[in-house]
């Protein structure tokens, strides 16, 4: 009588043993055949749990008007890709979560040139540039020079702190932060040039010993754009000054803070 308890016992636990074991894929398997929204879905043999979905969307009239569930979590951006760079589409959207609690892990949207991605409980980013997305992603204004660029903070008791100054060999080109339109030209003893980069920040890049010949006012520029060159010294050196909404910036947390 003792063996027969522990026998059934021992199979009922092996019994509710199956039942959590096999839960997600069953879950997994259901919403498969419930889903219709999933152009394709895999089920990971290793992870039972973890359902991808790939969607494509030709157009931005294709993107839900009222995302629900999972849908609420990478619609916003698609929409938004969308509206500003109608160019991306057709865009295509990779995500996966954790069935049954439909936690999701990854977010990935990719259109004709651009890629961003989203990872549990982070931001939005950009796959080529690291940088968050949307938002501004500078480059160093000395990335051409032969030798490595160094940034200087200058003593936080000078009355200019947010100038942000620049060293690198004699001659190496300068260029644009980001892109932009130039909207000025000044001439001292050297040359300074201000850009406007859009959603409210400028840049003012000062002590140019010469410019480019196509620099001129009205120009559009991107990093890859030299806008003029350092002195011929060993050892020079810029100033950029940045400003976002009226309020000077430090490099190190204007360039920081567009990195994750």
């Amino acid at each position: 009588m003792f063996l027969v308890l522990c026998l059934a016992v021992l199979a009922l636990f092996l019994v509710v043993i199956f039942v959590k074991k096999s839960r997600p894929i069953q879950d997994a398997q259901n919403y498969t055949a419930l889903n219709s929204t999933c152009r394709e879905l895999k089920i990971h043999s290793k992870k039972n749990d973890i359902v991808e979905c790939f969607l494509n969307f030709e157009s931005i009239l294709d993107l839900p008007a009222n995302p629900q569930d999972i849908d609420t979590f990478y619609i916003p951006m698609a929409r938004l890709i969308g509206e500003r760079f109608p160019n991306e589409f057709p865009l295509r959207v990779r995500y996966t979560f954790s069935l049954p609690d439909k936690t999701v892990d990854f977010l990935g949207i990719s259109g004709r040139n651009m890629n961003v991605t989203k990872g549990k409980n982070s931001v939005w980013l950009d796959k080529a540039s690291g940088c968050k997305f949307p938002g501004p992603c500078p480059t160093m204004p000395l990335k051409g020079s032969a030798i490595s660029q160094k940034y200087v903070k200058e003593d936080k008791n000078a009355e200019r702190i947010f100038r942000n100054k620049f060293s690198a060999i004699g001659e190496a080109p300068v260029n644009a932060i980001l892109p932009g339109k130039i909207l000025k030209i000044e001439q001292d003893s050297l040359f300074s040039v201000t850009i406007y980069h859009g959603e409210n920040i400028y840049s003012k890049t000062s002590g140019l010993n010469n410019l480019s010949d196509y620099v001129q006012i009205g120009d559009t520029v991107s990093p890859n754009s030299i806008i003029g060159f350092l002195p011929t010294q060993d050892t020079a050196f810029i100033f950029v000054e940045i400003t976002r909404n009226g309020k000077y910036e430090l490099w190190e947390n204007f360039y920081g803070g567009s990195r994750h």
